[in-house]
């Protein structure tokens, strides 16, 4: 009987700290959770591209919207967030043949923005695309293609200011920057400046850039 005493003793002097220490981490970890959610500045914008946009082609080529949900309004979006930079811009999209897109990159890119584009190597050798990319060369941007046509490289995202804590911000989603995303597909696109994304989009960044 004493021996049984003696082991619950035991067990008990054990098992009590154990479990004391896990109720007390998990408390943490809710505190901390908390006090993130708190601090939490960052900021999340989704646009959503329907049947709403199929006649907005129209609007793309005369600069003029039919709403705040038009393709031309959510256009000049994307080109104010782009044009926003202030250090750098890295954009990694399958297809780019935004004519628009290009040439605020270009401007960025002449205003000291270090400016570098990753796009799909098949994608690339489209006529569009193909007139994109010599615009960037002739522009000073930096680009890559990925480097075999089995392998499609179909990220879609920007990094603005990716470095800075303040002023990085990002949009992603399944939107390629063409004329057919824009007013022909069911599309979203999520803009933010969610730190921890950013920080992930960035990571993905500069191992394809260093691999490519």
């Amino acid at each position: 009987m004493t021996k049984i005493l003696l082991c619950g003793i035991l067990l008990s002097l054990t098992a009590v700290p154990l479990i004391l220490s896990y109720v007390l981490k998990r408390k943490y970890r809710q505190l901390t959770l908390q006090l993130q959610k708190q601090d939490d500045t960052s900021y999340y914008e989704c646009m959503f591209f329907d049947f709403n946009n199929f006649c907005c082609k129209p609007h793309l080529i005369n600069k003029e919207d039919c709403g705040e949900n038009c393709s031309y309004t959510r256009l000049q979006r994307l080109l104010r967030y782009i044009g926003s930079a202030k250090k750098s811009i890295s954009m990694c999209v399958y297809m780019i043949t935004l004519q628009q897109v290009a040439k605020e990159l270009a401007e960025a890119s002449s205003r000291g923005v270090n400016v570098r584009v990753i796009t799909d190597k098949t994608m690339g050798k489209t006529v569009p695309s193909q007139s994109n990319l010599q615009f960037f060369k002739k522009n000073g941007i930096s680009y890559k293609t990925s480097p075999s046509v089995n392998e499609m490289m179909h990220h879609k995202y920007c990094l603005i200011d990716e470095k800075d804590p303040v002023g990085c911000k990002v949009f992603f989603g399944s939107l390629n920057l063409t004329c057919q995303a824009l007013c022909k597909n069911f599309e979203a696109i999520c803009l933010t400046n969610n730190q921890e994304i950013i920080h992930r989009l960035s990571e993905e960044f500069e191992e394809m850039w260093a691999m490519f």
